[in-house]
């Protein structure tokens, strides 16, 4: 295993097929592979922003996600900004994983019949690619079409998290393994994260980014003057129970949260914003008092301290962060809780507090140009 940190390098202009269960959408989740499509497709390279993982099943099973995606873009590509192009391919239906052990034998046989063909209009897309960008969970079932199709393209593995964590089913953790050594690149946010990948593989480091001029730009607080505000982005290994105990131990403290469906039992000083436009929650970021990341982390997860984008995202504005003790996280702006034992709540809102007021928090971060040229630059 080799991790590199890459220098940035000029490349000519390439045609890039980005392999994603992620919809490209105004008032949708950004991810990292969002911001780095984008600066590929501003440094001049053609961007096929391919979605995958969706059917007209998903109107039921994934109502919020399947309602997030354009419909232009159902079935087609459509150009999104210049060189970038988004469209998903929206089968009657489409495999899913469980983790039901039972199912799994027949998760297998789904998942191969579901990636055994594309449309035409991404199948060509992938044909005419120099570089073929997948990125983990259901676009790894796609690579023996995608080989078929398309025999010279570079690939790119763009692994932002691992599959265990995720919930990925035992299929695609088969797939990551076989074709761990054929990628001609690796590449990942945390070497924590390389490190526990399969091996074989040719792993680059590449560090998250930000967005510095959308956050910088946010100058208008949405806040009420006066108010103390925690904000928490995401729902991957929401502790719900963790933020219903803290919001509980400060009632006059402001909880949003983005990203994330919670009805049941919500404090009343908790506002759930559901799935929201980057450029939204960026001034909610920006002008909290406190980032919170209630991760339910165990030691498998210890990647996160360097691939959580929003533990980021809060540190490049300054903010304390709430998350658990047991999250090796070391920015000098933590303020750390046990989790599934009781807490001192309402202190630990305290510490946040005077420690924002004592300290000046920000950290840098690369650019997401930085971070899409490094990345292309290890399939060069």
């Amino acid at each position: 295993m080799v991790f590199d940190e890459t220098v940035k390098q000029k490349l000519a202009p390439l045609k890039i097929v980005v392999l994603t269960a992620h919809v490209f959408a105004d008032g949708g989740r950004k991810a990292s592979v969002h911001f780095v499509a984008q600066e590929w497709a501003r440094l001049g390279h053609q961007v096929h922003f391919a979605t995958l993982g969706l059917s007209q099943l998903s109107r039921w099973t994934r109502r919020s996600r399947f309602e997030t995606l354009p419909l232009a873009q159902r079935n087609a590509f459509v150009e999104v900004q210049g060189n970038l192009f988004a469209g998903a391919y929206l089968p009657a239906v489409h495999a899913f994983s469980t983790s039901r052990a039972f199912a799994q034998p027949f998760t297998g046989l789904v998942f191969r019949l579901y990636a055994s063909r594309l449309p035409d209009f991404m199948a060509s897309s992938i044909r005419d690619a120099d570089v073929v960008v997948v990125e983990g969970g259901t676009p790894l079932a796609f690579l023996p079409l995608v080989r078929r199709l398309n025999k010279r393209a570079k690939l790119l593995y763009f692994c932002r998290d691992l599959l265990s964590t995720v919930g990925a089913s035992q299929h695609l953790l088969d797939i990551e393994v076989q074709w761990m050594a054929r990628f001609d690149s690796v590449c990942v946010p945390s070497r924590k994260l390389g490190e526990m990948l399969p091996p074989g593989g040719r792993v680059h480091f590449v560090p998250q980014g930000i967005d510095r001029q959308l956050f910088d730009r946010a100058e208008q607080s949405p806040y009420a003057q006066g108010t103390i505000n925690i904000v928490s982005i995401g729902d991957m290994l929401f502790d719900h129970e963790a933020t219903r105990e803290l919001a509980k131990s400060a009632p006059d403290v402001q909880f949003h949260l983005f990203g994330l469906n919670w009805s049941e039992d919500v404090p009343s000083n908790v506002k759930v914003y559901g799935e929201r436009g980057f450029a939204e929650i960026v001034p909610f970021v920006r002008h909290a008092d406190i980032g919170l990341a209630a991760y339910r982390a165990d030691g498998r997860e210890d990647y996160l301290a360097e691939s959580s984008l929003k533990l980021l995202q809060y540190s490049y504005c300054g903010l304390p962060i709430i998350l658990p003790a047991n999250l090796p996280v070391n920015r000098g702006n933590e303020i750390r809780y046990q989790r599934g034992q009781q807490n001192d709540w309402a202190g630990l809102v305290k510490t946040a507090l005077e420690l924002k007021q004592k300290h000046d928090l920000r950290v840098s971060a690369m650019t997401w140009c930085d971070v899409a040229e490094a990345s292309l630059a290890t399939v060069s």
